[in-house]
């Protein structure tokens, strides 16, 4: 009677997990969101509906710079439209019953954070010719560099991770930009702490992630890392160190054998180490984790390890193209994981960023061309009508979030465009 008593409490605190937010008590580990709204308006779903991409007519090779460039003119619009008062983008505002799950209030902290350094990293190109991007470059990097940066809302939940990932790379953004020198110190300072912090959140096993539930401790267990959060921090550190940032002793070794643990023999990564044993799971498989392959092998590219080649790196982005549509149907979904496969929205624009990043690492060649062309066409066709990118309902972060990765996606294509299509 008593192991009777034990296992259904254990099943209806599981059920109250999953209803406040969680998606499954199996991997792939995520939460959920439902609707998203800007300050002072109700979101309108006739405003932004998605189109089938059966519907969508392919843009030619001619005619994609100009699509690609009105694109992306629009979504500056839309960010200069939408930043708030105090230089950030993104609030805490949404229209939901049930949003995903929070813990303390410190995550919203974080997920301002790095909302607000993807946009502000997109504003650094167009700044140097638009002096209201500069402005509102300026207005966010004073809000960033203003505060401390977030922390653990938990010792069971870090959505800091994402914060600290884009931190470091607007500084390594900054830093690279002889134009905005006038920041570089404090930039330079800002990449010096939070090395320090994303060392001190790496989890025992050498990855990160965002979630420790099961085993809470001063530094996370790693039991829960993931192999798309260990592999944009990675690149995240690479960039700081190329631009004289010092990276701790072993952090990027270490990481590096976190993800090798999670490759795959059939091309992919398993979704986090707890996931590392099931090579067959629906989320393990090419279709499931097209929006997480990329940023896993640019990762692994980098560290010279697991025989990643510019072959394997490109067979990646095929990958994304040839079983999009799994991913297409779990973007803008009010819950994660329920689509084919179990893909996310959540992870739609940061695989897309990534695939551009490999594009831009391969040799000119006719493929390349013809993905660069298919990548550009889905940023284009993917726009909302107001200007804004949308792939998953963060309360009131979404829109700027996923806007911020379109932008970066569409500034790493507008040169490997001219470069195979001319302008």
């Amino acid at each position: 009677m008593v192991e009777r008593l034990r296992l259904f409490t254990k099943c209806a605190s599981t059920l109250l997990v999953c209803l406040a937010g969680c998606t499954s008590v199996s991997p792939p580990r995520a939460t959920a969101p439902v609707a998203e709204i800007t300050p002072n308006s109700q979101p309108d779903a006739r405003s932004n509906a998605v189109t089938a991409p059966s519907e969508r007519a392919p843009i030619a090779a001619t005619e994609i710079a100009a699509a690609a460039g009105k694109a992306f003119d629009r979504g500056i619009e839309w960010a200069l439209a939408n930043q708030r008062p105090n230089g950030a983008w993104g609030s805490f505002e949404t229209a939901r019953v049930s949003e995903i799950y929070l813990d303390t209030q410190a995550s919203h902290r974080a997920f301002q954070t790095a909302t607000t350094a993807l946009v502000a990293w997109a504003m650094i190109d167009p700044a140097h010719t638009d002096a209201r991007c500069l402005g509102a470059f300026e207005r966010a990097g004073n809000f960033l560099s203003s505060r401390d940066p977030p922390g653990r809302a938990s010792g069971k939940t870090f959505y800091s991770v994402w914060a600290h990932t884009y931190f470091l790379e607007l500084a390594a953004a900054i830093l690279r930009d002889e134009s905005l020198a006038s920041y570089h110190e404090r930039w330079r300072a800002i990449m010096s702490k939070e090395l320090l912090l994303v060392r001190r959140e790496q989890g025992t096993e050498g990855g990160w992630g965002y979630y420790d539930f099961e085993f809470q401790g001063t530094n996370p267990s790693g039991n829960e890392s993931t192999s798309f959060n260990t592999a944009a921090m990675i690149l995240a550190m690479k960039a700081c160190e190329a631009q004289g940032g010092s990276v701790s002793a072993g952090a990027l070794e270490d990481a590096t054998r976190a993800l090798l643990r999670m490759q795959l023999p059939s091309g992919t990564f398993a979704y986090g180490t707890y996931a590392q044993l099931a090579p067959r799971a629906d989320y393990n498989k090419v279709s499931g984790s097209n929006g997480r392959l990329q940023s896993c092998n640019l990762a692994l590219f980098a560290m010279k390890a697991g025989g990643v080649t510019a072959e394997t790196l490109q067979r990646g982005v095929k990958h994304l193209r040839d079983t999009h549509h799994y991913i297409e149907i779990g973007r803008g979904r009010t819950r994660p994981h329920e689509a084919f496969y179990r893909t996310s929205g959540y992870y739609y624009y940061f695989g897309h960023y990534y695939a551009a990043c490999v594009l831009e690492l391969l040799p000119r060649s006719p493929e390349r061309a013809e993905l660069v062309r298919w990548l550009a066409q889905v940023m284009v066709q993917d726009q909302n009508p107001d200007g804004s990118w949308f792939d998953y309902p963060l309360y009131g972060y979404g829109r700027a979030y996923g806007t911020g990765f379109a932008l970066l996606t569409l500034e790493k294509l507008e040169p490997l465009i001219k470069e195979s299509f001319g302008k």
